[in-house]
């Protein structure tokens, strides 16, 4: 049985990639209950007045980032994520009336917390600049009372900092970590260049990051 397999790997791997795809993706769906909300707010073909891509937030426990597609529609907010990682979870579109939103204040990041229906059976979670552009562009209708203001320049850039900062401070815990506790416990000398280098490569691509996260802010 194992030499069949070896043999034919090129086409059993593919074949199984997949179907454990469909089945995670489908059981992500179940945990974030979306398609719960699929069945509870059916989409139309209304015509968003602002669509936001690549966006990222959490349903119940589920963290999706960067896959989020968000539509602002004259009845309400049309949620829809990228088909690669939900090929069942189809839009939905919640009434304004049907959403509740309370907001989130921690240590580095300001949050939003959507809840659809009364009482609430579902729930979105997104950044308060995200929540703050939607409500800006639902005129109105957004489920705050507002006033909500464009994000400034130097708001963006002290919103990124700040999440650069976390996002250094767990980078450098992790980095103290690999090279003063580990060698410890191995007894091997793991405080080289190797290490250094991965980690001056790491700071890189969170600078990198930084830097998308502010483009992104700015459209």
């Amino acid at each position: 049985m194992s030499d069949l397999i070896k043999q034919n790997f090129a086409l059993y791997f593919p074949i199984f990639f997949a179907t454990m795809w469909f089945f995670v993706t489908t059981l992500l769906g179940f945990l974030s209950g979306w398609f719960a909300l699929m069945k509870a707010y059916p989409n139309s073909a209304e015509e968003a007045l602002k669509t936001l891509t690549w966006q990222s937030g959490s349903m119940n426990t589920v963290s999706m980032r960067s896959i989020l597609t968000l539509g602002v529609c004259p009845s309400g907010l049309r949620i829809g994520m990228m088909r690669l990682f939900g090929p069942f979870c189809r839009p939905f579109l919640v009434p304004w009336a049907e959403i509740s939103v309370v907001r989130k204040d921690y240590f580095l990041w300001k949050m939003a917390r959507l809840s659809f229906g009364e009482p609430p059976f579902g729930r979105l979670t997104v950044s308060a600049h995200v929540a703050d552009r939607l409500a800006i562009a639902a005129e109105g209708t957004w489920p705050e009372p507002g006033p909500f203001v464009p994000e400034t320049r130097k708001q963006t850039t002290s919103r990124v900092a700040k999440l650069l900062v976390g996002m250094a401070l767990i980078y450098a815990a992790l980095f103290a970590v690999a090279i003063f506790l580990i060698p410890r416990f191995m007894h091997s000398n793991m405080a080289g260049t190797p290490i250094r280098r991965d980690f001056n490569i790491g700071f890189d691509v969170l600078m990198l990051v930084a830097f998308l996260f502010y483009l992104r802010g700015r459209r």
